[in-house]
């Protein structure tokens, strides 16, 4: 007697009928919905050496809300591209500041892939004008901020700042003051990969000893070579770091989890506390809390910073927006959402803190520009 297999084979039309419908309705969807028409200027003055353009991640999202430019040009990011022929085929990307800054809505100060120790002391040299943001970019910045154009900083862009006017001009727009300091979690203090042979070198030399520290910590460097170790179970009770959303950063970002953040972040000290919208969270003991006082470090690390007074900025000090891995799921309707529930909440999970963090983060401060209107004559 021959089996029926017509019911097995209704089941899998069944399935792949549902599979077909799932995908193909969100890309229709996508399809039809009208482009959101916002002008970024995507600032990258980085070194052309950087490992990946810090706008990777910008990019991907932008595409994936369909944000356009208002010529009805799109962002782009082609992987299979090096970053000079796209900074140079792609108008809104760029390292030199145009002598008038009109028609945008955003400045967005990008930054590079930064999972290794920050470079010291960096300084504009003469032949190498992208070394960082010069007075004349501040100017031109801060002009731009002050007719009501959205500024939004990444982490790092503060050792690109080359010299004490450009940071005068830009401290009023960001609302916050660099302390020197950048610091990360390591699980391994004696690990040479993840503690940099120069960061070795600088504290011997200023220490007088050999590098004593092992086991897990918190990492501290200056800008001027000074390094400070939170050492795990004597300065902080566990070397771990999580990201915590303050009250005020809840409400405006939807984000009601803590997450576990293991790269670099700048230390800066805001004008205003009500600026914070997130901050770094760490279990200081006294020993601890001591060691940074001695140090001249602010005990509060903010992580997401919001100015809305006389300017309109965001700062993010940590590297959020990193993007490993380029996802082709862009024109898909509703994918960014998808992939933030799905994205566990570990540290050890690739681009965690960029579905998780930065995507609700960057979608909440392109809807605040959106609600912007700018005339421009």
């Amino acid at each position: 007697m021959k089996r029926n297999h017509r019911p097995l084979t209704l089941w899998l039309l069944a399935c792949l009928t549902v599979i077909s419908v799932g995908l193909v309705v969100p890309w229709i969807w996508w399809q039809s919905q009208a482009p959101v028409l916002l002008n970024i200027m995507i600032i990258d003055k980085t070194n052309a050496n950087a490992p990946s353009p810090g706008y990777k991640g910008l990019v991907w999202l932008l595409n994936q809300q369909k944000i356009v430019q208002k010529t009805g040009e799109r962002y782009v990011y082609d992987e299979n591209e090096d970053e000079v022929n796209l900074l140079e085929n792609t108008s809104s990307i760029t390292k030199k500041l145009p002598d008038e800054v009109t028609e945008t809505d955003l400045i967005y100060l990008a930054s590079s892939k930064t999972n290794t120790v920050p470079a010291v002391n960096l300084k504009t040299k003469k032949g190498e004008e992208d070394a960082g943001l010069t007075v004349y970019d501040a100017h031109k910045i801060r002009e731009a901020a002050s007719r009501g154009v959205a500024v939004v900083a990444e982490y790092n862009t503060q050792s690109l700042w080359t010299s004490d006017n450009v940071r005068e001009q830009l401290h009023p727009i960001l609302g916050l003051k660099s302390s020197g300091w950048r610091g990360k979690y390591i699980s391994n203090l004696q690990s040479r990969v993840q503690v940099s042979e120069q960061v070795r070198m600088d504290y011997e030399r200023i220490a007088g000893q050999a590098w004593p520290y092992s086991g897990k910590g918190i990492l501290l460097v200056h800008e001027d070579g000074r390094v400070i170790v939170l050492r795990g179970g004597k300065d902080v009770q566990t070397a771990e770091i999580k990201l915590s959303f303050t009250e005020k950063g809840r409400q405006w970002s939807g984000i009601q989890q803590e997450f576990q953040y293991t790269s670099w972040f700048d230390v800066v000290v805001p004008d205003s506390p009500e600026s914070i919208l997130a901050r770094y969270k760490t279990s200081l003991t006294q020993e601890g809390r001591q060691k940074l006082i001695n140090a001249g470090i602010p005990g509060d690390f903010p992580a997401i910073l919001r100015n809305d007074g006389d300017y309109q900025s965001y700062y993010m000090t940590g590297s959020f927006g990193e993007m490993e891995h380029y996802s082709f799921w862009r024109r898909i309707k509703g994918w960014d959402v998808i992939r933030e529930w799905l994205t566990p909440n570990q540290k050890e999970i690739p681009d965690m803190f960029y579905w998780k963090v930065y995507v609700p983060v960057m979608k909440q401060i392109l809807k605040e520009v959106q609600a912007e209107e700018h005339v421009w004559p």
